[in-house]
């Protein structure tokens, strides 16, 4: 026999899920995957509250919305069937809200730092992924860093100097979707424009509750740094400029962040794609060999590059990603842009940096694949020509 908390389990999921999944299908199997995320979030227990009477009331909607694409799914039939006996059971008809406001806003409790995830990508680019792995890639285009209930952040990276293989994010997006404390907002950040904007596309600043709380707010901290603070989930967008280029970090608590229907294409949980992922140890361990192989310019030495970070107080995955990029693009704002993403991810983290100021050493040499035949493969070709010349030479002596 079903157990009363199990039967909310499957019920509220359709609720949940119906936020953000399309409504061409029966939206049962998304909405349990999602359900499961956000009761053990609210710890919510089958009880005659208002709290738990108001989602019985958004539960109800959500599955009048779906009826017409679920007529032959017994799942979906036998958890309404079970919802609506709660409804009559908990006598939720004293709490039943107004149709024109549906639900009130509820800021869910603060977590520990330690159910908290943090993103970060800048650079050339770079990217610090929610399980601390540091990635360097190449990847031109839009992609979402985060997708979930409540936001969503999309970077598009592309080609900003003109040369092969070089892309920086140029365009940062984030839309915070609605929910019982907040209308759609749309918040747009590009390279090509002089400065961030402090305020949602729409003009406002901030989203009020209650009169005088702030769920969500852009809050602007220096010219080229903006907070886009969402208080009712306690997450933080973070974006940085430096010259024509952009950088985000983002943190937020994991059960916040899994109440997306996949993580499969999200940047900060699946990381580059493996075509495009670059090995900074080999990079650096032979620039040279690096730069035939990618077509890519040397416009700084590698020592210089090296005392140049120093300088600035990078370390360890942030020192490598300085060096690189400098090394790379002569351009020091993304040596600013290493430097001041450092040191959000020191703020905003628990995790202790090791302090690492060298330069990392390739494990078992620098090995490069997917060579330009342009470069590399030419310039071997070459090599070979110039040594068969050399030997026709002295015979012919």
């Amino acid at each position: 026999m079903i157990s009363d908390g199990l039967r909310l389990g499957i019920a509220f999921a359709l609720l949940v899920g119906s936020q953000g999944i399309s409504k061409g299908y029966c939206r049962g199997e998304e909405c349990a995957q999602a359900f499961q995320r956000t009761k053990d979030y609210e710890s919510l227990q089958p009880s005659p509250t208002e709290r738990y009477c108001q989602v019985l009331q958004t539960y109800l909607h959500c599955m009048n919305e779906t009826f017409r694409f679920c007529h032959g799914d017994l799942r979906y039939h036998s958890s309404e069937l079970v919802m609506r006996r709660h409804w009559s059971d908990f006598h939720c008809h004293r709490f039943q809200l107004p149709k024109n406001s549906t639900n009130r806003c509820h800021f869910l409790p603060a977590t520990s730092h330690r159910t908290t995830k943090l993103c970060a990508l800048f650079g050339d680019p770079h990217l610090l992924r929610f399980d601390r792995v540091f990635e360097t890639c190449t990847e031109e285009g839009a992609r979402p860093l985060v997708d979930n209930r409540y936001f969503l952040v999309q970077v598009t990276n592309s080609n900003v100097r003109g040369e092969a293989l070089t892309t920086a994010v140029s365009k940062v997006t984030i839309l915070i979707r609605k929910h019982n404390c907040t209308s759609t907002l749309r918040y747009e950040a590009a390279s090509d424009e002089q400065s961030l904007p402090i305020s949602f596309v729409d003009g406002t600043t901030a989203q009020k509750v209650d009169g005088d709380r702030n769920s969500v707010e852009v809050l602007w901290q220096e010219p080229n740094y903006v907070e886009i603070a969402l208080h009712h989930v306690h997450a933080s967008i973070h974006v940085r400029r430096q010259g024509p280029y952009l950088a985000v970090a983002i943190r937020a608590p994991k059960n916040v962040l899994e109440t997306g229907t996949t993580e499969s294409n999200e940047l900060c949980w699946s990381g580059c794609r493996k075509a495009s992922r670059i090995s900074l140890p080999n990079a650096l361990s032979d620039p040279n060999l690096f730069s035939s192989c990618y077509a890519r310019k040397l416009h700084v030495p590698l020592k210089l590059a090296v005392d140049r970070c120093n300088d600035v107080g990078v370390t360890d995955e942030f020192f490598d990603a300085c060096v690189f990029d400098l090394m790379l693009t002569g351009d020091d704002y993304l040596v600013s842009l290493a430097s001041s993403t450092q040191s959000d991810v020191r703020r905003m983290s628990h995790h202790p940096f090791a302090g690492r100021i060298s330069l990392p050493e390739a494990p078992n040499g620098p090995t490069f694949s997917g060579c330009l035949a342009s470069s590399y493969s030419r310039q071997k070709t070459d090599v070979f020509i110039s040594l068969i010349a050399a030997v026709i030479s002295f015979f012919l002596m």
